[in-house]
């Protein structure tokens, strides 16, 4: 059905065109790599970085995509704060994260669930860059933050979402006869959501993609997208790959043991006492956020800080500061499974770094490369603020080209508009920024482009119905293509979202007339 992952992963570039995003996740997470994976299309890049097969950081030229502009559009940061915060970030080398938690703005717990978000949301833009550039590369540079994604979580959320649906309908065919079902032994880690559920279910009873939808009520473009995603991480297949897994399985299975004899006790044994010790802390605010502004600090840390010891410590000092550490962050200490993975992955960074130093070769070669650090701080020069600044805003800005766009719309460069209104979408594809491009396109050269732009704007307040702009587009495009019912709903929703705006109410008696 597809190519396997060491075929995929064998072409070190190439273009999403042939390789689609999902199946180079797929590839990477089975072969468990550590690379960096760099994407390319026009002016837009990305590098997004995989441990293990896992993607563990991504770095945009997009400025919407940073940490701050994402913490602002969330509303979990005010645009006053999010300025401050980036002079001072920039003035200070301090990282934006660490210098909101310092400033209180954000609590560790939460600046770990953004920064997840914000992953997760890079990440989803991926899938909709069809005609990207791609290219594997061996040096990983390792992210400062311990975030990791679930990749088959993302696979299946970015497939069934935002992945173009004419980009799943090329890469997954298949002639109606085909039947599907579920592929037994294989745990993905998946969370499924109930259409997911459902289409999953359905799959027990071997349907062809016709008894598929008839069985779901779901429609073409919703069971084409999660059968493409099911199959893709090997949880569905065609019903011959499931009966030859299932036959393996079974021939690989043990044969059952014989039962034990039991003997009968005279007695029974006293129950184990319970530990007794420090109780939970999950609920102690102060003892988690502690926890996670360690865990998500560590990665950038040398073993001599992270223990918090200088660098001529010696042996026994050494052993208490690992304790005290490995005693603060114990996994013993939390009960929820995100804590305490994130406890685990903590004393194991420990344990490793009091291993090294505990090394004399090991010890030596950290205080070499301290030195080497400090003799290189010392002759290089801190670039100024206003040089700082002009790297930063080389990021890609789609609010800036939106304006643009608005004006030139207002002067009436049609074509302008157009132009600019595509690079707003290219960088944020806002459905807001689809219904002005879409307007652009039909007030470019209507005779030409009014189909074409009426069913973007269909699509857009679809998507977005809330929108006073798109209703009005879509009214306006509509009225010139002559189809006057279409316009004067048009115009009736948006006179509802704004019914100060009176023009609303001429446009629709002037239609009424000519109906």
């Amino acid at each position: 059905m597809f190519p396997t992952p060491s075929q995929v992963l064998r072409q070190r570039e190439g273009t999403l065109e042939d390789t689609p995003f999902p199946l180079l996740l797929h590839s990477l997470m089975v072969e468990e790599r550590t690379c960096t994976l760099e994407l390319k299309v026009r002016q837009r890049e990305k590098r997004i970085v995989f441990e293990d097969g896992s993607p563990v950081g991504c770095q945009s030229n997009l400025l919407h995509e940073t940490l701050g502009k994402f913490l602002v559009e969330k509303g979990k940061l005010t645009e006053v704060d999010y300025q401050k915060a980036l002079a001072e970030s920039i003035s200070s080398g301090l990282q934006m994260g660490a210098l909101l938690i310092q400033k209180g703005l954000i609590s560790p717990f939460d600046l770990y669930k953004q920064l997840q978000a914000n992953l997760a949301h890079k990440l989803l833009d991926c899938f909709r860059w069809t005609d990207a550039k791609y290219r594997l590369i061996a040096d990983v540079d390792s992210p400062d933050a311990s975030v990791r994604m679930n990749t088959g979580q993302l696979i299946l959320t970015g497939v069934a979402n935002v992945m173009p649906f004419d980009a799943v309908a090329t890469h997954f065919t298949f002639t109606d006869e085909r039947r599907f079902g579920q592929m037994p032994g294989v745990d993905a880690g998946l969370k499924l959501s109930s259409k997911d559920a459902r289409l999953f279910q359905a799959l027990r009873q071997r349907p062809t993609f016709n008894e598929l939808m008839e069985r779901t009520s779901f429609d073409t473009e919703t069971v084409l997208r999660r059968l493409y995603a099911l199959c893709l991480l090997e949880v569905a297949g065609f019903v011959e790959d499931v009966d030859e897994r299932a036959a393996k399985l079974a021939a690989a299975a043990p044969a059952p043991a014989p039962e034990p004899v039991v003997v009968p006790a005279e007695a029974p044994a006293p129950a184990a006492p319970q530990p007794q010790g420090t109780p939970f802390s999950d609920e102690d605010v102060a003892a988690r956020d502690a926890l996670v502004s360690a865990f998500l600090a560590h990665r950038s840390k040398d073993p001599f800080t992270l223990l918090e010891v200088p660098e001529d410590v010696q042996p026994v000092p050494l052993r208490k500061a690992f304790f005290a550490l490995a005693d603060r962050h114990s996994p013993l200490r939390f009960q929820t499974p995100e804590l305490r993975e994130k406890a685990e992955s903590l004393l194991a960074a420990y344990a490793k770094a009091f291993g090294a130093l505990s090394d004399a070769e090991q010890n030596l070669l950290w205080r070499k490369r301290r030195a080497a650090q400090r003799e290189k701080e010392r002759g290089t020069t801190r670039p100024s603020t206003a040089e700082q600044f002009r790297i930063r805003t080389d990021l890609l800005d789609a609010t800036t080209q939106f304006e643009e766009a608005k004006r030139r719309l207002q002067a009436r460069n049609y074509a302008g508009a157009f132009e600019y209104f595509e690079y707003a979408c290219d960088i944020d594809p806002k459905p807001l920024y689809q219904a002005h491009r879409a307007f652009a396109r039909y007030l470019m050269k209507p005779e030409a482009h009014g189909r074409l732009a009426l069913q973007e704007l269909q699509e857009v307040v679809r998507q977005e119905p809330g929108m006073e702009e798109g209703w009005a587009f879509l009214g306006e495009v509509a009225q010139g293509e002559g189809q006057w019912a279409v316009a004067e709903d048009a115009f009736r929703k948006a006179f509802k979202l704004n019914p100060k705006n009176r023009r609303y109410v001429e446009l629709i008696q002037e239609i009424v007339k000519r109906r």
